[in-house]
C-alpha cells in the first residue's frame, strides 16, 4: 500500500480534521486564550479556567501546626506583584500575550527565597 494510501485510511484524514493543539503544561499562550478561553475577561479567569493548577498553595509546615499559607508569586512583565494574584484580575485578557508557570525550584533559583509554590510570570501587549 502506497504512504497515500496509508494516509487516507487513517481516521478523520478525509474530514479534513486538524490534528487537536498540544497545549503545555506550564505555560498559556495567547492564541490558546483565543480558542480556549474567548470569554475570559482578566488574567485570573484565563488561569483559573485553563491551569487551575498554577493558583494553588501550599502551607509551609502542617495543617495541624497552623502554619501559614505560602502564595504563589507573580511577576508581570518581570515586575514582582506585592498583591500577588490578586494582581491578575488586573489585567485584561485580551492584553496577554503569555502566562508561564515557574515551579518553586526554578522560581527560586531564578528569584530568591520565598517561592515556596513557584511564581506566575504574566507577559502583555503593554
Amino acid at each position: 500500500m502506497s504512504a497515500l494510501a496509508l494516509l487516507a485510511a487513517l481516521p478523520g484524514a478525509s474530514q479534513g480534521q486538524k490534528p487537536k493543539p498540544n497545549y503545555q503544561r506550564d505555560l498559556i499562550t495567547q492564541e490558546e486564550i483565543r480558542e480556549r478561553a474567548p470569554a475570559a475577561r482578566d488574567a485570573f479567569q484565563v488561569v483559573q479556567q485553563l491551569r487551575p493548577h498554577f493558583l494553588h498553595e501550599r502551607t509551609t509546615g502542617t495543617m495541624a501546626e497552623g502554619s501559614p499559607r505560602q502564595p504563589v508569586q507573580v511577576y508581570i512583565d518581570g515586575v514582582q506583584s506585592a498583591t500577588r494574584t490578586a494582581a491578575l484580575r488586573d489585567i485584561r485578557a485580551e492584553l496577554v500575550i503569555e502566562i508561564k508557570y515557574l515551579n518553586p525550584s526554578d522560581a527560586t533559583s531564578r528569584y530568591g527565597t520565598g517561592h515556596m509554590n513557584g511564581a506566575i510570570l504574566v507577559a502583555t501587549g503593554k
